[in-house]
């Protein structure tokens, strides 16, 4: 061992001998302990993740209030961006309920990456969401949207510009979702643009 090693070692002895003489003082300890609750709270469990792992869903998304509705409708949108750069529509599916915007969107992720297809763009934002209108387990909302141009890009690079789109700004909307009370999270039931 090191001098400096040795020093440290007896630093620390004299330390906690100095620490343990200052608990063994004259005082008597004391008779009583502390009460302690009969069960300890109880914390609430963890969810079961949800979503692809390269975007899962936020805690915020699965919560049954209107805070909840709004953050899943933008996590559902976020989804649907994800696949200018995956092209991958199960998770469109997974977090859907009827909703026919929703399957026409993923159906045609399904056929266009089938066909050799990819997306360039075309990245959806919410500028404005109005409070959520809550029905027991359904609620539905106002949204309004800006999409930049979308690209559809073919397997020799080439833009096909019969697929493709331009920007759209200040689009009109809405979006319902329903509760699965099973699963903690809110699915999309309808989508739709003006």
């Amino acid at each position: 061992m090191t001098l400096r090693g040795t020093r440290r070692v007896a630093a620390c002895l004299l330390v906690g001998s100095a620490l343990l003489g200052g608990c063994s003082g004259g005082q008597p300890a004391s008779g009583t302990l502390p009460e302690v609750s009969p069960s300890a709270p109880e914390t609430e469990a963890a969810l079961e993740p949800l979503g692809p792992a390269d975007l899962p869903m936020p805690d915020e998304a699965r919560t049954q209030d209107a805070a909840g509705a709004q953050a899943f409708v933008r996590y559902y949108i976020a989804l649907i961006n994800r696949t200018s750069t995956v092209m991958d529509a199960a998770p469109l599916r997974e977090f859907s309920s009827g909703c026919q915007e929703c399957d026409r969107i993923a159906s045609n992720t399904e056929a266009d990456h089938s066909a050799g297809l990819r997306y360039g763009g075309g990245e959806i934002v919410i500028t404005e969401a109005t409070q959520p209108l809550i029905s027991d387990t359904r609620a539905e909302m106002a949204i309004r949207v800006d999409q930049d141009p979308l690209r559809v890009i073919d397997s020799a690079g080439e833009v096909n510009s019969e697929l493709s789109s331009e920007a759209y700004r200040n689009l009109s909307g809405s979006a319902t979702v329903v509760w699965d009370e099973g699963r903690d999270t809110w699915l999309m039931s309808g989508l739709s643009f003006e």
